[in-house]
């Protein structure tokens, strides 16, 4: 499919769960998770395609986001306001290879800021933006979570 014919089906998807979430009164967000949401421009035409914007905002996945090719930074730039989840995980250099390539991971196996992706300049940005931004991290084993949570902590300060 061509970009502008999987901006038209996701719209199409979209309409009847936009139409629940508005008579329920919550929001829905969009994750950074394949070639249209990492994708900067693509993701800002469906979002003003879709319109509802007080209905319908972005989750930020800063591994997913950076693995489709795109830049966590210029997500927060674009979309800050609407931004209302963030799910934490960082890349090693050994996806670099795979960058533009792979659309979406699991989890990421190496604590937050051991990677690539500048995790700690990315909550800073966030932060001078928006102070009321529901996380996940998602980040497997125990001491690689732990070390997560602490530095997150300390960025977020």
């Amino acid at each position: 499919l061509s970009a502008s014919e999987r901006v038209l089906i996701m719209r199409e998807k979209l309409q009847m769960p936009i139409a629940w979430a508005e008579e329920l009164g919550i929001k829905l967000l969009l994750e950074t998770h394949g070639p249209v949401t990492d994708n900067l421009g693509l993701m800002g035409d469906l979002l003003d395609k879709l319109g509802h914007e007080k209905t319908v905002g972005v989750c930020l996945d800063t591994g997913n986001c950076w693995l489709g090719g795109g830049d966590p930074f210029a997500y927060i730039k674009t979309f800050g306001q609407r931004i209302g989840h963030v799910h934490w995980k960082d890349m090693p250099a050994a996806m670099e290879k795979h960058r533009g390539k792979v659309f979406g991971c699991g989890m990421a196996l190496i604590p937050l800021g051991d990677g690539v992706i500048g995790i700690e300049g990315v909550v800073n940005a966030l932060t001078q933006i928006k102070t009321d931004v529901a996380t996940t991290l998602e980040i497997a084993g125990f001491e690689a979570v732990q070390e997560s949570a602490k530095r997150l902590k300390a960025w977020a300060r």
